[in-house]
């Protein structure tokens, strides 16, 4: 899938959520209004006309080509803005909206973002052995004067908000609220099954079906269609997130053109799915099972835990995911003779960090926030897995790229104008 798509599906449970999100995103409709179209416009600014400089094109592209074999860009002058003698890399990129669209320059240092819109990216590559490497990224992005705290309400709203309404009602609010944000996303995916079931305890249970739909795309956006014709069609997966018990309170199921998603709530909380509704913690695990086509083979892992944490401070809302347990790995034949030590070496230690927050105590504005950090062991079945990733990146550089792009801008276009009319 594209690296941005997996995201969009997130904005299916928005539709759900309807009108009633709205009012968490500040102290009034008016404000909250005036939030949700900053941080709106913000992602599509990030998304129109986008351009780069030289230097980030060129280390763009190696990035991508080379992110498990680091040892082939550490010694490039093309790609990094910084070459510290204690073998350390790096590369400051600037992000900003101009008259000609979204700009990415390579900096020796990237300012702190101030406008709406505006990005600073950090990317770092250090030796830690003869073979061994360590990647950290840090992407900070303007999303207007919105509270840290208001977001992790409206994000609370938003997955819940089906609770005690019944599924024609979500249908119909929809069409009523959303009507341009729905009209476009059917270019890509369908609401097909939504069904929300009253408990006796006095919960309410969600099953929703999303279908993709790239055949709707390829008149507008023929290229996004083929990437997902290639890419998405034929994988599949699951995520669930329980608690130390192994009660669950989210299961995302993907099947080809097909994602079924389960919640529960209660008084405003996701909680657990099954037996007593217990609120769902803010310690929990997440599992990942995903396999994918990559030419004629198919790679993929199952059992791949992280534990999620959620932190709710007044200025900072957060979710941090650490990953210290290696997956069982599913590769074709022909690949055992590998040595696969080198599989563990991200799991090791501190293992993989991946951090998604909000913050507003840095600036006049507030601050989505991306960081991920972990480490890389090169090797012969990291090569032959770096061709694989190599290959996808590869051909989603260029048309379908430009296509994403515009899917992406116009859909956050239709969601401000949907928005701005609510009353």
């Amino acid at each position: 899938m594209p690296r941005r798509s997996a995201v969009l599906l997130l904005l299916a449970l928005l539709l759900v959520g309807c009108r009633p999100a709205v009012p968490a995103w500040g102290a009034s409709l008016d404000a909250a209004k005036r939030n949700i179209d900053n941080s709106f416009a913000a992602f599509a600014f990030r998304f129109y006309n986008v351009q780069r400089d030289a230097r980030f094109t060129v280390a763009r592209a190696r990035m991508g080509r080379f992110t498990l074999t680091p040892s082939r860009i550490f010694s490039d002058t093309a790609v990094w803005t910084i070459m510290s003698p204690d073998s350390v890399r790096a590369l400051h990129v600037q992000g900003t909206l101009t008259d000609k669209g979204y700009s990415f320059t390579s900096r020796a240092v990237a300012a702190y973002p101030e406008r709406l819109g505006d990005q600073r990216h950090f990317m770092q590559l250090t030796r830690l052995g003869d073979d061994t490497f360590e990647w950290i990224t840090h992407v900070d992005h303007g999303i207007g004067p919105v509270r840290a705290a208001e977001v992790g309400a409206a994000f609370g709203v938003l997955f819940t908000a089906f609770e005690g309404r019944s599924s024609s009602a979500i249908r119909s609010d929809i069409g009523e609220h959303f009507p341009r944000t729905a009209r476009h996303m059917r270019q890509l995916w369908n609401i097909t099954s939504l069904r929300v079931t009253p408990q006796g305890d006095g919960s309410s249970l969600l099953a929703m079906r999303v279908t993709f739909t790239p055949d709707s795309l390829r008149g507008k956006y023929a290229a996004f269609a083929a990437y997902l014709d290639k890419y998405v069609m034929p994988s599949r997966g699951q995520m669930i997130v329980s608690d130390r018990t192994g009660a669950s309170y989210m299961n995302v199921q993907h099947t080809g053109a097909t994602f079924d998603v389960r919640l529960r709530a209660k008084n405003g909380s996701l909680v657990a799915l099954s037996g007593a509704p217990t609120p769902m913690p803010d310690s929990l695990q997440v599992r990942l099972d995903f396999s994918a086509k990559m030419s004629i083979f198919r790679v993929g892992y199952s059992n791949l835990i992280a534990d999620l944490v959620i932190e709710r401070g007044q200025q900072l809302r957060g979710w941090t995911l650490r990953f210290q347990r290696e997956p069982r790995w599913h590769f074709p034949l022909g690949t055992e003779h590998l040595i696969s030590t080198p599989l563990r070496r991200p799991f090791e230690g501190r293992g993989t960090e991946l951090r998604l927050a909000v913050r507003d105590d840095l600036g006049r504005q507030a601050m989505s926030v991306r960081q991920l950090r972990t480490a890389v062991q090169e090797s012969a079945i990291m090569r032959w897995l770096g061709g694989l990733g190599a290959t996808a990146f590869g051909d989603f550089e260029g048309r379908t790229e430009l296509d994403e792009n515009r899917f992406i801008t116009e859909l956050f276009g239709a969601m401000r104008l949907d928005v701005a009319v609510i009353q």
